[in-house]
């Protein structure tokens, strides 16, 4: 499962190797060398069903120049280096990301670079222990061959059986409605 903090670190390695520049992790307003990056997400939205989940960010990358006065070809250069180191796929892990649309703004000196990935990712479906798995014949009675069938089992493994000494097949309980008596 992809994390955030992997993806952080993810962008965090590829302009380390790119740039060999100082990627602050603090808040800017706290003060920070140049040149030098900060990466923040945004817009983190997450679906889910049973089996899996969706998620769709905005990564934001800031880059703050060398010089806060002189900036505008420093920029450039930069800008046009992200867009390349960040083109069409992203490495995470063993994953690989398509992004969508980069876009850039320079704002009081500022370069923000952003782009916006999409990815799914399954969930870790918890096994449940009193499950087992028995063949049972056409009727549903325990059988030395037939079809595989999991059923609710007790403490020991064994299957539980109902009144006419059948297992009781897991999508039958799934299934069942409780009655006030």
């Amino acid at each position: 499962m992809i994390t955030y903090r992997d993806i952080r670190k993810a962008i965090n390695a590829k302009l380390k190797n790119e740039f060999n520049i100082e990627i602050n992790s603090n808040d800017v307003k706290e003060g920070f060398k140049r040149p030098s990056f900060f990466v923040t997400f945004d817009n983190l939205v997450k679906s889910s069903d049973q089996s899996q989940f969706d998620r769709s960010l905005t990564i934001r990358i800031y880059y703050f120049p060398t010089d806060r006065y002189d900036y505008s070809l420093e920029l450039l250069d930069i800008q046009e280096q992200l867009e390349n180191l960040f083109d069409l796929k992203f490495n995470v892990l063993d994953r690989k990301f398509n992004i969508f649309e980069s876009s850039s703004l320079i704002t009081d000196g500022v370069l923000e670079f952003s782009f916006d990935i999409q990815f799914s990712d399954a969930k870790d479906v918890p096994v449940d222990d009193n499950v087992v798995e028995i063949p049972v014949d056409e009727d549903g009675y325990p059988s030395e061959i037939g079809k595989p069938v999991e059923v609710i089992g007790d403490e020991n493994g064994n299957p539980v059986l109902d009144g006419n000494e059948k297992p009781i097949p897991i999508e039958l309980m799934e299934t069942l409605d409780i009655k006030k008596g």
